[in-house]
């Protein structure tokens, strides 16, 4: 969380995820408490990029935790310490089939304020539902302030999902550690995270857990990189 975000001439990483709960990044809740898996590819290319990621329940196959999304991006310095990154993506459900019926595109914007090397705060607005089931679009708000305690990072997050259709919203917050990389070889490394996440407003999504813990283990492989640093944006 230094300058860490210095643009790099090309990357190609692929990056492994297993957690011990069903739970969703784009609205921070948590669906069950089964296994699962997730394999991402990403490619960069200066302030360019694109990525695919597989997630799969492996305790039930038809569970909201089976889908694949992928997307492209493009990243916009403003000056040294903002950084403004939109993506325009699809999101396939597969609880069924490959595309599922409720699969659609979103698009999203990354704002990072990088504040100094320790702090970093980033907000992420993301529209799903935009062409299929445009009726139904959502938004979500991701709020994230990363901080470094020691050699760990500190994630504090603070959700809000809002159904433009029924108006419901939904707030939750969670907090997560993550752990120094501990190398393994010269391009992959592991690290562990450790989230708990608590539903703040009365309304939740239906099915979702009223709170829970989340551990996973993280397994990225730098599969090709140039000699600059590595810029990435979870979202």
């Amino acid at each position: 969380m230094s300058k860490a975000d210095n643009e790099q001439p090309y990357s190609l990483l692929l990056t492994g995820k297993f957690h011990s709960a069903g739970h969703s990044p784009f609205s921070g809740t948590y669906f069950n408490q089964n296994p699962n898996a997730e394999i991402g590819l990403s490619f960069k290319n200066a302030a360019m990029g694109a990525f695919i990621n597989k997630n799969v329940d492996i305790a039930d196959i038809h569970s909201s935790i089976n889908y694949t999304s992928i997307g492209i991006f493009k990243s916009f310095p403003l000056g040294e310490s903002v950084k403004l990154t939109p993506y325009l993506g699809y999101f396939f459900k597969q609880a069924h089939s490959l595309m599922d019926d409720n699969s659609d595109a979103w698009t999203c914007v990354v704002a990072r304020f990088t504040i100094n090397r320790w702090l970093v705060l980033e907000n992420t607005t993301l529209v799903g539902n935009l062409i299929r089931h445009y009726s139904n679009a959502s938004l979500a708000n991701r709020i994230n302030v990363q901080t470094l305690i020691g050699k760990f990072k500190l994630d504090t997050y603070v959700w809000y999902t809002h159904s433009l259709k029924s108006e419901r919203h939904f707030v939750s917050g969670s907090l997560a550690i993550t752990s120094p990389d501990w190398v393994i070889t010269q391009s992959i490394s592991a690290r562990v995270q450790v989230a708990v996440m608590q539903q703040i407003s009365n309304e939740r999504p239906d099915g979702c857990m009223y709170r829970g813990a989340l551990i996973s283990l993280i397994v990225p492989v730098n599969l090709w990189s140039g000699d600059s640093e590595e810029n990435s944006s979870d979202i």
